[in-house]
C-alpha cells in the first residue's frame, strides 16, 4: 500500500488549506491502495531550524523531538503532497522551515503540491520547486495551482469544480505513477 504524507503548510485560523485537504481526500477515495497521512505543520510546532549543521552535512544529528517526528513522517511515506498557500509571493515561513529542518529526507522523495492564492500559488510552487531541487527530491511537473476568483473563493469554497478536480487529479497521478518498466 501506497503512503501520501499530505502536508498543510498555514497555520492560519480559518486557513483555507483545511478545505483543500478535503478535496484532495475526495480524489483519494475513490483510488485503491493508496493511504493517505496528513501532517498539519501548526500541531507539529516545529522549532525554528537552529542545528549548528545543515541537514544536509554528514554531521547533521536531529535532536529535537519534533523534528524527529517529522522526519519519521517524511521517511515513512512513499510521497508528499504539500497544501501550499502563497504569502507575499512565496512559500509559508512554516513551510520553508519544515523543508529546511530535513535534509537526506528528501532525496528522490516524489514530491508534488496543491497550490492556491491570489496568482494561484504560482510563486510559491517556483520556490518549493527551487528548494526541493536543493534537497534533491523528486519534485513533480504538474504541481495544481488553484487561483482565487478562478478555481476557488478566497474562502476556500470551489468556483470551478472541473478545474479543481482536474489539477488535483493530475498532481496526485504524478506522484504516483509508477517507475517505467525497461523492455
Amino acid at each position: 500500500m501506497s503512503k501520501i504524507l499530505v502536508v498543510l503548510g498555514s497555520a492560519r485560523p480559518g486557513r483555507v488549506a483545511d478545505k483543500v485537504l478535503g478535496y484532495i481526500q475526495e480524489d483519494l477515495i475513490n483510488r485503491e491502495g493508496h493511504e493517505i497521512i496528513v501532517a498539519d505543520l501548526a500541531v507539529l510546532n516545529l522549532p525554528y531550524f537552529n542545528n549548528e549543521n545543515s541537514p544536509l552535512s554528514p554531521n547533521y544529528e536531529i535532536t529535537d523531538p519534533q523534528v524527529a517526528a517529522w522526519s519519521e513522517l517524511v521517511k515513512a511515506s512513499d510521497s508528499v503532497l504539500f497544501i501550499t498557500p502563497e504569502y507575499n509571493h512565496t512559500l509559508t515561513a512554516i513551510q520553508k522551515n519544515a523543508l529546511d529542518s530535513l535534509g537526506a529526507d528528501w532525496f528522490e522523495k516524489p514530491v508534488t503540491a496543491v497550490a492556491y492564492g491570489w496568482s494561484g500559488g504560482s510563486l510559491a510552487v517556483l520556490t518549493l520547486r527551487e528548494v526541493l531541487e536543493n534537497l534533491k527530491a523528486d519534485s513533480k511537473h504538474d504541481m495544481a495551482q488553484l487561483g482565487f476568483m478562478k478555481d476557488l473563493n478566497p474562502d476556500g469554497s470551489i468556483l470551478d469544480e472541473a478545474s479543481v478536480k482536474a489539477q488535483i487529479a493530475l498532481a496526485i497521478d504524478e506522484i504516483l505513477a509508477k517507475e517505467p518498466q525497461l523492455v
